[in-house]
């Protein structure tokens, strides 16, 4: 399908919108705190090149950029937008008597998926709170996370702004941990109190993260299991739709606007660990609220699951909130190089009980940890 309007995001902090004339491609756009001061397009052996850029005084920007490629018609190429930083934003554009934006249809599928998200049952999703079931550190890590909501979105009243200034944080404070990616991932890799406490994580922890953030600021959220974009790893973007590299990213419900909103905090995080070395990057938030097409450039989204991370207290487990689909139960699994994941095994049914001791409490806890490590696949390697 062939577009020729690209708007990259709703967010009216950080917005471009594109669009595609004939050999010449138009932008204009707003990055509130940050300075952009190029758009080009890439590609080969581009032939009649014109370009326009103007920066106006409110930091918003108009420019355009013109080129025929060599190769005629069936050319992929980047509308790139450049910041001063040195941080590139790239939209991939197809050429075929002029420039357009094509839509694989991944958006749509990512879309269904979240829109008939699964309800994972509460004890299933604590493991990814604290993959030993500590009651202790579940409760501490559950309070860690209301006391970063109330310090992260202080003086904020409307649930995109809050989810905005949680996002910025993820970014700002969770690094990805490349070290685990490369030699072992694990259910406390990806746990939030492994996260919380050590600062890293891979794509499926800070997802988890965000997403725990999310809930307790009130706002629903869901996680997104999927594939991405990644030459290094044999998926180039003509792969996508039959072939993945496992990656998780959220979306939340914005009640105001009756919308999801969808985010990858992974892919917008300020720093990196890696052999044994936290190191900060540059960076501008690109993948909050982020467009449905453009998403589809380096996401596919196959099911999406609502992991209620704080539906536990001193009372026992509540039961969870109904799906919208499918209502059959999942557990963390997680598989590299497959296209489907298998059809997860029957999780137990939720435990409905009043609890009186704390020496019933930790009871219980242990009988929950020895299912879920009967019924859950320690989480293999994961390559981003």
């Amino acid at each position: 399908m062939r577009v020729t309007t690209l708007e990259t995001t709703h967010d009216p902090d950080r917005r471009a919108r594109l669009t595609a004339d004939g050999s010449t491609i138009h932008a204009e756009g707003f990055f509130k705190g940050a300075v952009i001061e190029d758009f080009y397009i890439v590609a080969p052996n581009l032939q009649n090149t014109r370009s326009e850029f103007r920066r106006n005084a409110d930091g918003s920007f108009t420019a355009s950029f013109s080129g025929v490629p060599s190769a005629g018609d069936g050319t992929s190429a980047n509308a790139v937008l450049r910041f001063t930083d040195g941080t590139l934003f790239a939209y991939r554009v197809e050429y075929r008597n002029g420039w357009f934006f094509g839509d694989n249809g991944l958006a749509k599928s990512t879309m269904s998926a979240v829109e008939n998200y699964y309800t994972v049952p509460p004890e299933i999703s604590l493991i990814y709170v604290s993959a030993t079931l500590n009651p202790v550190e579940i409760r501490e890590t559950q309070d860690e996370l209301r006391s970063i909501v109330n310090m992260v979105t202080a003086g904020l009243y409307d649930d995109y702004d809050k989810a905005k200034a949680l996002n910025q944080w993820v970014a700002d404070n969770i690094v990805y941990d490349k070290d685990a990616r490369d030699y072992e991932v694990t259910e406390e890799t990806v746990s939030i109190a492994q996260t919380l406490n050590l600062r890293r994580t891979v794509c499926i922890g800070i997802a988890n993260t965000y997403a725990a953030l999310l809930e307790a600021a009130g706002i629903k959220a869901v996680n997104i299991k999927g594939g991405i974009v990644s030459n290094a790893d044999g998926v180039p973007y003509e792969l996508l739709p039959e072939k993945t590299v496992v990656h998780e990213w959220v979306a939340f419900w914005y009640q105001a606007q009756g919308r999801w909103v969808y985010t990858d905090p992974t892919w917008d995080r300020h720093g990196v660990f890696e052999n044994g070395i936290y190191t900060r990057m540059p960076g501008i938030i690109k993948y909050f609220d982020i467009s449905p097409l453009v998403l589809s450039f380096d996401h596919r989204g196959d099911r999406a699951e609502l992991r209620e991370y704080l539906h536990v207290g001193d009372d026992g487990f509540t039961t969870p909130q109904e799906s919208v689909g499918d209502d059959d139960p999942v557990v963390p699994q997680e598989s590299v190089g497959n296209d489907r994941a298998a059809p997860p095994p029957a999780a137990p049914p939720g435990i409905t009980t009043d609890i009186e001791s704390d020496t019933l409490y930790y009871v219980i806890i242990g009988v929950m940890l020895i299912a879920a490590i009967g019924l859950t696949a320690v989480i293999i390697k994961t390559r981003k």
